[in-house]
This record gives C-alpha cells, structure tokens and sequence, in this order.
C-alpha cells in the first residue's frame, strides 16, 4: 500500500514473536514483490491495503506468486479488506489485525515442521 501504518504494526509484531521480517516498503510493485519472495525463500508474505484503490496491486501480486512461487503463502489485512474480498483476490487468508497475522504466521509455520 502507499501508507505503512498498518505494515509497521504488523512487522513490529512478528518480530517481537520472532519471525524474520523482509519489509519492502510501502507502493511495491508486484514483480519485486515476487522477485524477492523467490530469491529469499519466502513461504508467507502479507500485504495491506488502507485504500481500494490498492487492491488491484494486491490481486496482481497474489496471482504472480500463485503462478511463480506456489509455495508461499499469502496472507492480507488493512482497513479496506474483508474475508470476501481476500477470497475474491484469492489470497491464503485473510487477518482482520496484527495479532491474527502472528497467529496465521505460527499456525502456518508449525504446521511447515510436522
């Protein structure tokens, strides 16, 4: 998204949980996005959107990642997204704050180690 509250609030907590963070930024075009997943070994990767007019970057970088690097996962949160619209851009789960992502990402990374 063009802002990073949220993503700042987000990080801040994955990292107090534990987890390595790669911030890109704010405004990251899908390709760098993908990119950069690939190279590092990504598995999840969380996107926000304040404003709609954001989502249509979000869809674009989920549909990339499905295509380019299946096995990362996404996850997506901000003010303006809904378990309806995260299912419509298809994103792996939606999280309505920081502390479902923390949840999401430790379910997700247990489930990785069984």
């Amino acid at each position: 998204d063009i802002h990073d509250i949220g993503k700042n609030i987000v990080k801040v907590l994955l990292e107090n949980y534990g987890f390595d963070v790669i911030d890109l930024g704010k405004d990251v075009p899908p390709e760098l996005i993908v990119e950069t997943a690939i190279k590092e070994n990504i598995k999840l990767v969380g996107l926000s959107a304040l404003m709609t007019t954001t989502v249509p970057a979000m869809e674009e970088t989920i549909k990339q990642l499905h295509e380019k690097w299946p096995e990362c996962k996404t996850c997506v949160g901000g003010a303006v997204m809904t378990p309806e619209y995260a299912k419509m851009i298809h994103a792996d789960r939606y999280c309505k704050d920081a502390m479902e992502t923390v949840r999401f990402a430790e379910e997700f990374f247990s489930g990785m180690s069984s």
